[in-house]
C-alpha cells in the first residue's frame, strides 16, 4: 500500500530546536529561551557575569521555582542587590510567577561575543554616481537601499597600508633597511 501525501523537508533549525528543548528540560528549563535570551532578560551588564544553570519547581507545581545561577567572582553580591528586579524580569518573560528565588553558585562564566558595528564603506564620487546609475531602474525604495548597501560593500576600495622603511638596530650600529 503506497502512502499518499507530500513530504516536506524539515529545516535543521526546527530539528535542532526539538533536540535542544529536550536537553534543556532535563535541567528544568521548560523553554530554552531563558538561556539563549539571558542578556535580553537581565541586561548585558549582568549577563556578562552570570549564567542560568537550572530551574527547579516544587513537586506538582510549576510556580514558585528556584533558579540556580552561576556567577563570576564578586558579582554575586551585586546580583543579590538586583535580585527583586531579576526575578520580576524573568517572571514577566515567562508570563507567570515562575521564579520565586535565586540561588547563586560561584564559577567561571563563558565570555559572550558582542557584535561590533561595522563602519559604512567610503565611496568616491565617481563610484557613487556609477552605483546610482546602475540602480536607476529600481523603483522599490527598500530594494534600492538594500542593493545600494550591497553595491557599496562590493565597490568600496580599501586602501592598502603603506609600508615604511625603518632602520633596525643591529649590534654593529649600522642598521639595516627592512620594510615592515
Amino acid at each position: 500500500m503506497a502512502r499518499k501525501g507530500t513530504y516536506k523537508t524539515k529545516s535543521i533549525a526546527d530539528a535542532a530546536k526539538n533536540v535542544s528543548n529536550r536537553a534543556f528540560r532535563r535541567f528544568g528549563f521548560s523553554q530554552r529561551e531563558i538561556v539563549s535570551r539571558w542578556p535580553h532578560i537581565v541586561g548585558p551588564a549582568l549577563a556578562d557575569c552570570s549564567l542560568p544553570e537550572r530551574l527547579t519547581f516544587p513537586q506538582d507545581d510549576k510556580r514558585g521555582g528556584t533558579l540556580y545561577i552561576r556567577v563570576q567572582g564578586s558579582m554575586a553580591l551585586e546580583l543579590q542587590h538586583f535580585e527583586p528586579m531579576v526575578i520580576e524580569r524573568i517572571n514577566s518573560y515567562y508570563g507567570y510567577q515562575a521564579v520565586e528565588r535565586l540561588v547563586y553558585r560561584h564559577g567561571p562564566v563563558p565570555t559572550r561575543t558582542r557584535k561590533t558595528k561595522r563602519e559604512d564603506p567610503r565611496l568616491t564620487d565617481s563610484q557613487k554616481k556609477n552605483l546610482e546609475g546602475q540602480l536607476q531602474g529600481v523603483r522599490n525604495r527598500e530594494l534600492y537601499q538594500a542593493l545600494y548597501r550591497l553595491g557599496s560593500e562590493v565597490v568600496s576600495v580599501k586602501k592598502p597600508e603603506k609600508t615604511t622603511n625603518r632602520r633596525r638596530f643591529t649590534r654593529r650600529g649600522m642598521g639595516s633597511q627592512t620594510p615592515e
